[in-house]
């Protein structure tokens, strides 16, 4: 694949207190949402032997919904609360830090799936450890999720300093995106397919540009349909940090 990298806009508009509210928002949709949803299993497992057969099958499927619905507004309360994130730099030995993550959340990966990863073991950076692992992590996340059916997960992960800015490559083999799509894949719930094929609420991407801009970094993305996916990220050193 020609890696040829399309930077991503950023919007610096949004307003600190619309995610305030979607915060109060998400929690107050909560309680509905399991009340909905815990009827309903209740109802599976009382009265299943009462129901017709299009009666469970419309009951499978509340469940179903309500539970998509849980996911979809714990999501947004996650990125409403990493929008109101209060940038706190401390310096990140970025070796092990990816080493930690990665022994704590991947340990087990799918069959034959390779999670492959390099960092100089001296590199030390000033950054945010909870945005600088939401960036990781979700790029990981994304990179094993969008596979092909008859490939395993092959991701790599990079760190290198060029120009005194820290960069993260994340490359995958998987099944890549469209050009067309480059900008949109980083909209709130914007998804490609559906959740049949590729479960999850279509946030991931957003977490990630989010977490980059409050960093003061960019986002470049090289893709093509079927050929996998590169990004990189790239971080200022933050004026007047050292390590």
């Amino acid at each position: 694949m020609d890696k040829t990298f399309h930077p991503i806009l950023t919007d610096r508009q949004e307003l600190s207190d619309m995610h305030l509210q979607i915060r109060r928002m998400c929690h107050d949709l909560n309680a509905p949402i399991r009340a909905i949803h815990g009827f309903a299993e209740i109802l599976q497992r009382r009265e299943a032997e009462q129901l017709s057969e299009r009666g469970n099958m419309y009951l499978q499927r509340m469940v179903a919904a309500t539970h998509t619905m849980e996911q979809v507004v714990s999501r947004l309360h996650q990125y409403a609360r990493l929008a109101t994130h209060a940038v706190k730099l401390k310096p990140v030995s970025v070796a092990q830090f990816t080493g930690e993550i990665i022994a704590t959340h991947y340990r087990n990966l799918p069959a034959g799936a390779s999670l492959q990863w390099q960092a100089d073991q001296s590199l030390v950076w000033p950054s945010d450890p909870v945005l600088l692992e939401t960036v990781l992590r979700e790029l990981v996340e994304n990179a094993l999720l969008y596979t092909k059916a008859e490939a395993p997960a092959q991701v790599n992960i990079a760190w290198s300093v060029e120009q005194d800015r820290l960069l993260l490559t994340v490359s995958d083999a998987g099944i890549g995106i469209a050009p067309e799509y480059h900008q949109r894949v980083f909209d709130l719930f914007e998804r490609l397919h559906s959740r049949d094929q590729f479960p999850g609420a279509g946030t991931g991407l957003t977490m990630v540009l989010k977490a980059v801009n409050l960093l003061g970094g960019t986002i470049a993305l090289a893709s093509a349909d079927g050929l996998g996916t590169t990004v990189q990220i790239s971080l200022p050193r933050p004026d007047g940090a050292s390590v």
